[in-house]
C-alpha cells in the first residue's frame, strides 16, 4: 500500500509526518498569498520545490485518496505502521469539505497518542473545524496575514510577525520543531513566524 504521509522536512524533523493537498484547489487564497512578494507569491506551497512535477503530482493523489471512503482507515494504519508521534496537516492546501474535516476528527479520535496540527483560512467551514479543534491531540490555528490580519473564528492564530496582533505573549516559531521541542504542537498557544 502506498503512503500518503510523508516525512518531515529539515525544519519539522525526523518525528513528523506531513499530508499535503493541493494549493488554490483546496485553500482560499488571499492577494496576499498569490501576490505578496513583489507580484509573487507570497504563500511558500505556491513557489519553489511545491512547483516541481512530482511534488504537484503528489499532493494531487493525496486529495484523490482523501475523497475516498477508506480514506480514514488507510492514514490510520499509517499513523500506527510508522509509529507517528506527529502529523503536519496542509504545509500546503487546507479543510476543503465538511466531510474532509469530519474524516480527520475520525482519524484524530482513533490516533489519541498522536498530536496533529494544522493552520486554516477555511472560515467557511469555521464550526466543523472548531469541534476537531475540540478533540485533546489536536492543534488548528487561524492563519493570518497583510489581508487577513484578525482572527474571526474563536482559535488560536498563526500570524505574521509584524501584523498588530501579535504581542509578548506570542510564541515566535523558532523554525526547527525539534530544537523548540514541538512546542506549538504540545501547546494550544497564539504563534507567529517571520515571512519566509
Amino acid at each position: 500500500m502506498k503512503n500518503y504521509l510523508i516525512k518531515g522536512n529539515v525544519k519539522m524533523g525526523p518525528d513528523v509526518y506531513i499530508f499535503n493537498l493541493p494549493p488554490k484547489i483546496t485553500c482560499t487564497p488571499s492577494k496576499w498569498c498569490l501576490y505578496g512578494k513583489n507580484g509573487k507569491p507570497a504563500c511558500y506551497a505556491l513557489r519553489n520545490n511545491f512547483n516541481l512535477p512530482s511534488v504537484v503530482k503528489s499532493m494531487k493523489e493525496r486529495y484523490e485518496v482523501s475523497l475516498r471512503d477508506d480514506f480514514i482507515e488507510r492514514v490510520v494504519e499509517e499513523v500506527f505502521n510508522n509509529k507517528a508521534k506527529y502529523v503536519r496537516l496542509h504545509s500546503a492546501g487546507d479543510f476543503y469539505s465538511e466531510d474532509y474535516v469530519i474524516k480527520w476528527i475520525r482519524i484524530a479520535e482513533s490516533a489519541p497518542k498522536t498530536k496533529f496540527r494544522s493552520t486554516t483560512r477555511r472560515r467557511d467551514l469555521t464550526s466543523i473545524i472548531q469541534e476537531l479543534d475540540s478533540l485533546p491531540n489536536v492543534i488548528i490555528r487561524e492563519s493570518l496575514d497583510n489581508e487577513r490580519p484578525t482572527p474571526e473564528m474563536g482559535l488560536k492564530f498563526a500570524a505574521l510577525s509584524h501584523l498588530d496582533i501579535v504581542k509578548s505573549g506570542t510564541y515566535k516559531c523558532m523554525n526547527s520543531c525539534e530544537k523548540c521541542k514541538h512546542h506549538c504542537w504540545n501547546y494550544k498557544v497564539d504563534v507567529c513566524f517571520d515571512e519566509h
